[in-house]
């Protein structure tokens, strides 16, 4: 499934705080992207080209489409080496560009990300760096993560993007 809708450059303020799904009503979004794919190396690879030929629609600088790329992929790669223990389910990728601000959602359905798991670089583990690599590249990142299923919610706020609306 893909949605995929650009609308004209309009200013929706300071919306940029807030997440796909959880927008207050008669906030404008210019554009969005949305995908669904099963949670397979291949296929979520395939996922981030579809969003860096979003990204390029957007008045984004490189860094900019950098990070989003890079955490994005990082998010995605944790569903399908994490999430579907039995091999099994399906990765959602949205973003949306409201205002001077482009948010991403990565969501399974999976086993969750268990409490115990270390998020210090610290520790030594067979991984666990995505998710600290997603907190510093974004200016902000939320997870909500249990039984059934994991959100990673992505934040930036690109320079380009606030330049662009006052031209």
């Amino acid at each position: 499934m893909q949605r995929h809708t650009p609308e004209p450059e309009v200013d929706t303020a300071d919306a940029g705080t807030l997440s796909p799904g959880r927008l207050p009503l008669g906030t404008v979004v210019t554009s969005t992207f949305e995908e669904l794919a099963p949670a397979l190396p291949n296929e979520v690879a395939d996922l981030r080209r579809k969003l860096i030929r979003w990204l390029s629609e957007l008045p984004l600088d490189p860094e900019s489409t950098h990070d989003i790329t890079l955490a994005t992929y990082e998010a995605l790669a944790n569903v399908a080496a994490h999430a579907y223990p039995d091999g099994r389910g399906w990765a959602r990728l949205q973003a949306t560009r409201v205002g001077d601000a482009v948010m991403v959602t990565v969501t399974d359905t999976g086993c969750g990300i268990p409490a115990t798991r270390p998020r210090s670089a610290a520790v030594r583990t067979s991984g666990g760096r995505g998710l600290l690599l997603i907190d510093k590249v974004t200016d902000q990142s939320e997870i909500d993560t249990g039984e059934q299923g994991t959100r990673i919610r992505m934040t930036w706020r690109p320079a380009a993007l606030r330049d662009a609306g006052a031209a």
